[in-house]
């Protein structure tokens, strides 16, 4: 490996004393650049990438744990692990209750079945509900009112004077 490649700083192009504002920008810049989507998918801007990414991934851990020799995953945050521990008995206690749940049976009333809608309910109509059968039944139904009425009598009254006149 060249001497580029081992020093992450050289790798970015800045110097040790470089400000974490400076280091972020120069990182995204490079990360623009090299991105293998932006290149065609070329496997020289693929290897940059990666380069450019474990450089920058190398300062922050020199950056944040080693002088100190605290660990790598320090922060600037000192509640950060609190938060952390917190977040994961909250995940814990999530997991154990759907856990729970899955293992108790459904209700009585959800364990029965809905019972299976109709096929009117459905939108489906048998072949008695044919457009023929709803003809013949509104026509049956119009005899019925003209027998019950006197219009039969009015109408041939009307027709008897209509041609009665004409004569």
């Amino acid at each position: 490996m060249s001497e580029a490649s081992r020093d992450p700083f050289a790798v970015l192009g800045v110097t040790s004393a470089a400000s974490d504002e400076e280091l972020r920008r120069v990182y995204r810049e490079l990360v623009k650049r090299h991105h293998p989507d932006h290149n065609g998918g070329s496997a020289q801007s693929a290897a940059r990438f990666e380069q450019v990414q474990n450089a920058y991934a190398a300062i922050l851990m020199l950056r944040r744990g080693s002088g100190s020799g605290g660990s790598s995953t320090a922060s600037a945050d000192p509640d950060i692990e609190d938060r952390i521990a917190r977040i994961e008995r909250e995940l814990a206690e999530k997991r154990a209750t759907a856990s729970r749940r899955a293992a108790q049976p459904p209700p009585a009333q959800a364990r029965n079945e809905r019972p299976q809608p109709t096929p009117e309910e459905l939108g489906i109509y048998s072949t008695e509900d044919s457009f023929a059968k709803i003809i013949d039944d509104a026509a049956d139904q119009l005899g019925e009112r003209l027998r019950s009425s006197d219009a039969p009598k009015k109408f041939a009254r009307r027709l008897s004077d209509l041609f009665g006149r004409e004569r």
